[in-house]
C-alpha cells in the first residue's frame, strides 16, 4: 500500500507542479508583458494565447484536481494522518484555484479565443483586468497546493 501512495503522490506532484510553475511563469512573464500592451497587440497576444494553449490548460487543471483524489482516498485508508492532512488541504487549496478560474479567467479566454486584432473589442481592458485578477488570485493556492503534496509525499522520510 505505501507504493501504491507514493506513486498516486507521484503523479499528483507532478501535475499539480506543471500546473502551478505555469502559474507562476505566467504571473512572472505574461501578465507583466500585457499590461504594457495597446488594445490592438493585447488583442492579438491573448488571442494567440487561447489558440496555442487554450485546449491545454484546462485539462492540465482538472487531470491535477482528479490526481489528489486517489492520494487522499488511499492515505484515509492506510497513510500516515499527515499526508491525509496535507493532501486534503492540497485539494481544498486545488479546488480553489478551480473556482477562480472560472469565475475570472475561463470566460475571458472564451472569449479571446474569437477576438481579431483588427478589432479589439471594447472592453479589452476590463477583460484583461479580470483576467490579471484572477491570475494573481489563483497562483498563490496553486502553489501551496503543490507544497502540501510535496511534503506530504516526503513527509515519512521527514518523521522517521
Amino acid at each position: 500500500m505505501d507504493r501504491l501512495i507514493a506513486s498516486t503522490q507521484l503523479l499528483a506532484v507532478l501535475l499539480v507542479g506543471v500546473a502551478a510553475g505555469t502559474f507562476v511563469a505566467t504571473q512572472i512573464g505574461q501578465v507583466r508583458v500585457q499590461k504594457t500592451l495597446g488594445a490592438r497587440d493585447f488583442t492579438l497576444v491573448k488571442h494567440s494565447f487561447e489558440v496555442a494553449v487554450g485546449g491545454i490548460m484546462p485539462v492540465l487543471v482538472i487531470a491535477a484536481a482528479v490526481s489528489i483524489l486517489p492520494v487522499v482516498a488511499l492515505s484515509a485508508v492506510s497513510g500516515p494522518r499527515a499526508i491525509l492532512v496535507l493532501s486534503m488541504l492540497a485539494l481544498a487549496l486545488w479546488v480553489a484555484v478551480i473556482v477562480v478560474t472560472l469565475v475570472y479567467n475561463a470566460p475571458v479566454n472564451s472569449a479571446a479565443a474569437t477576438w481579431d486584432a483588427s478589432s479589439p473589442p471594447a472592453d479589452w481592458q476590463a477583460m484583461r483586468d479580470k483576467w490579471h485578477f484572477g491570475q494573481t488570485v489563483r497562483t498563490p493556492p496553486a502553489v501551496a497546493s503543490f507544497i502540501c503534496l510535496a511534503l506530504g509525499a516526503v513527509w515519512p522520510r521527514l518523521t522517521s
